[in-house]
């Protein structure tokens, strides 16, 4: 194999492709990056068996041909690389010899038929998305999944599509995130479960620009297909949580505030307990206004904002960080808060948009007057 080919464009590449790289120790080929030259194409592949993406960049093949070289020190070598022209060729037994002007380096290179195959979803069940919504569905939702692995469901963002409509949900147990987007689609309803760091990676792969993307769904496969650039992911086996009977729909207490206002409040009110396990805020409710508080041993910081109150006084305490993450997810300038009692969840809405776009459920911590 013999190529010459933009370094800029191969950095890109090997960044891209680079992040599905394993995070753990695995088999010594799955370090790899395996490179295919062909045609005028030089497609660039990276899979941990879980997520998979491919990427191609324009090349100058002069002879065709596929190998593996380790990715990581790859990536970095060619980072380092000004902006021109390089060669790639392993013409040499189990080498690849990189020149780049005046100057050459050589890395071992592993045998490309060891390399598992890059799975191509077929489109049977496809649909097309506003690549800026789809980076937003998942930015709204992919930080409420869980770490843990002892309910594996919930490490993926669920996905429903049905009626022109995409639904993502995620949920670490404590607090639940929920995003519809319009679509056109017009196949049978679809209930899949996405790994969370493959939804992450979707999402860097992805501009805030208009264009359309598309996404297939096999059995167990999920596939975005940019124009260059393919991700698959394999899915979480399992059913997702009955989100739609954790949702209460009746409210005694309805809060309408400046989300700006509102989160400054609560950055500075959990000073006060940031060095504890978990940093709790309490919210006293009354007409007019809302009283933010939390405390320590050594501190304590009380904060005051302005609100428009619909319903009943409540005293209620959340944890400080599920209703800053929930906060910074929304562009809105304002939401709205709707309560029951102390000990029911909360759920954070939209004002401005169409009150059912997006929706954060946070259970409450008990507070000890």
């Amino acid at each position: 194999m013999k190529l010459s080919c933009d370094s800029l464009d191969l950095s890109d590449a090997l960044t891209q492709v680079g992040k599905a790289l394993p995070l753990k120790k695995v088999m010594p080929i799955l370090n790899g990056i395996k490179l295919k030259a062909e045609g005028d194409t030089l497609t660039l592949t990276a899979t941990d068996l879980e997520l998979s993406i491919e990427k191609k960049i324009k090349a100058d093949i002069f002879t065709e041909g596929e190998t593996v070289i380790l990715g990581k020190y790859f990536t970095e070598y060619v980072r380092k690389i000004d902006k021109e022209d390089v060669i790639i060729d392993t013409s040499g037994e189990k080498t690849l010899k990189l020149t780049y002007g005046e100057n050459n380096g050589y890395i071992q290179t592993m045998e490309a038929d060891e390399y598992p195959a890059f799975k191509n979803v077929n489109d049977e069940n496809s649909f097309y998305i506003v690549k800026k919504e789809l980076k937003n569905l998942i930015e709204k939702i992919i930080f409420c999944t869980a770490s843990e692995d002892n309910r594996p469901t919930l490490k993926g963002c669920s996905i429903e599509i049905s009626d022109n409509k995409i639904i993502g949900v995620a949920s670490d147990g404590y607090r639940l995130a929920y995003c519809k987007k319009e679509i056109e689609y017009g196949g049978a309803d679809i209930k899949i479960i996405v790994p969370a760091r493959s939804m992450s990676e979707i999402s860097k792969l992805l501009d805030d620009s208009d264009e359309n993307v598309k996404v297939s769904i096999e059995k167990n496969y999920f596939m975005v297909d940019l124009e260059n650039t393919k991700i698959v992911t394999r899915l979480i086996e399992g059913e997702y949580i009955n989100y739609n009977k954790i949702i209460p729909s009746d409210f005694t207490t309805t809060v309408f505030v400046d989300k700006k206002a509102l989160d400054t409040a609560i950055d500075r009110a959990s000073l006060a307990t940031r060095t504890e396990k978990k940093s709790v805020v309490k919210l006293e409710i009354r007409e007019k206004r809302m009283s933010i508080s939390a405390e320590s041993e050594i501190s304590g910081i009380n904060e005051i904002v302005n609100i428009d109150l619909l319903g009943h006084d409540l005293n209620i305490g959340f944890n400080a960080r599920y209703l800053s993450d929930s906060l910074r997810a929304i562009s809105d300038d304002f939401v709205k808060l709707c309560f029951t009692t102390s000990t029911a969840p909360g759920v954070i809405v939209p004002t401005e948009k169409k009150e059912d776009e997006y929706l954060y459920l946070i259970l409450p911590v008990r507070i000890i007057n």
